[in-house]
């Protein structure tokens, strides 16, 4: 784990963000389908947190699908989230907020602390709401 760069954590919501950043190197292809991530003692000692961190970041992972343990041997990489892009051109309003119930469930397994993208488009309809997790904004000129 030597030559990770990662933001330390804040104390209320550790878990959120180490699970954020496990999602990002996920994401990003740091982390690669099937590798298997560092282990708990790594992770605790590496962002200088509790084992009830570690654990609750790893269990938002799995909840979502992207990583299996097995016991004794390890966390793995069962899936890699695609990416989306929204475009945004001149005259849209884009804002970020935590999401509603309702824009849970509708986004599919959106982790706690993942907030949302809300798109207002110039020409009217209905506002988009993208995941902030797997979203990546292209902005038109």
């Amino acid at each position: 784990m030597s030559g990770m760069q990662h933001a330390q954590p804040t104390e209320i919501h550790q878990y959120v963000q180490l699970a954020s950043w496990l999602r990002e190197e996920i994401v990003s292809g740091r982390i690669s389908l099937g590798s298997k991530l560092p282990g708990e003692e790594t992770l605790k000692r590496s962002f200088g947190v509790d084992r009830s961190v570690v654990r609750r970041a790893m269990q938002l992972l799995r909840e979502e699908g992207l990583i299996v343990t097995r016991h004794g041997v390890g966390s793995f990489v069962a899936a890699v989230p695609q990416l989306k892009v929204a475009v945004v051109r001149p005259g849209d309003q884009v804002a970020a907020r935590m999401p509603d119930d309702a824009e849970r469930g509708k986004l599919g397994s959106l982790s706690p602390g993942i907030p949302v993208l809300v798109i207002t488009r110039a020409h009217g309809g209905d506002p988009e709401v993208y995941s902030a997790a797997v979203t990546v904004l292209h902005v038109e000129r």
